[in-house]
C-alpha cells in the first residue's frame, strides 16, 4: 500500500462546499486507508493500492454519491510530488514568497499551448510546465489576476486544481513522513 495525496478541484469555493471531516469520512468508507486532510481546501492523504486513476475515480464517484458533490480528483503520490518540487523553474519565487507560486496540477496533458494563455498574463504572470503540472508566478497575486482555473481549464482543454507552494511542500512533507513510517 502507498500514501497518496487526493486533491479535489474546486471544492470550498464559489458555494461548493465540502466539510474536511466529510471527506475523512467518505474516503474511508470508500476503502481507503488512515485518511488525513490537509487545509480546508480539498487535500486528502490516504493509503491505497489502486493506481493513481483508479483511486481518484473511486474518492470521486463516492463524494457524489454520498453529499453529490460532483468533483474531480487528482491523485499524487509521494515521488510525484517530490518531481514537482525539484523541477520547479522559480526557486527564489518560492522561497521568497510562496503563496504567489502555484502549481497547476493537470488531469492529462493540454491539448493546446501555453501560448494560448499569454493574454490572460496582465499582471506580470509567469508560466512554465512542470511534470503534471504548470507553475505560474503571480507577482501581484493569484486572486486578482486575470490567469484563473476557469481560463487554464478553457484555453488548454484539460481540467485543473490549483495549489500553492506552501501547500504542495506541505502535501510533501506528509507523504515522505507516512513513507517513512511506513515504509
Amino acid at each position: 500500500m502507498r500514501r497518496v495525496a487526493g486533491l479535489l478541484r474546486a471544492v470550498n469555493v464559489g458555494g461548493r462546499k465540502l466539510l474536511m471531516a466529510d471527506l475523512v469520512r467518505i474516503t474511508g468508507q470508500a476503502g481507503f486507508d488512515a485518511p488525513q486532510t490537509l487545509l480546508a481546501s480539498g487535500n486528502v492523504l490516504f493509503g491505497t493500492v489502486l493506481s493513481g486513476p483508479d483511486a481518484a475515480d473511486r474518492l470521486a464517484a463516492a463524494i457524489r454519491a454520498d453529499v453529490g458533490l460532483a468533483t474531480e480528483v487528482l491523485v499524487r503520490d509521494r515521488d510525484e510530488i517530490a518531481g514537482v518540487i525539484a523541477a520547479n523553474p522559480f526557486p527564489d519565487h518560492a522561497r521568497d514568497a510562496p503563496s504567489r507560486l502555484m502549481v497547476t496540477f493537470l488531469t492529462g496533458e493540454p491539448r493546446a499551448g501555453l501560448d494560448s494563455l499569454a493574454d490572460a498574463c496582465v499582471a506580470g504572470e509567469r508560466i512554465q510546465p512542470g511534470p503534471g503540472c504548470l507553475f505560474i508566478w503571480y507577482p501581484e497575486g493569484a486572486g486578482t489576476s486575470k490567469l484563473g482555473n476557469a481560463t487554464i481549464e478553457r484555453r488548454l482543454k484539460v481540467r485543473a486544481t490549483m495549489r500553492n507552494w506552501n501547500t504542495v511542500g506541505k502535501l510533501s512533507a506528509r507523504l515522505a513522513a507516512a513513507s517513512i513510517d511506513t515504509g
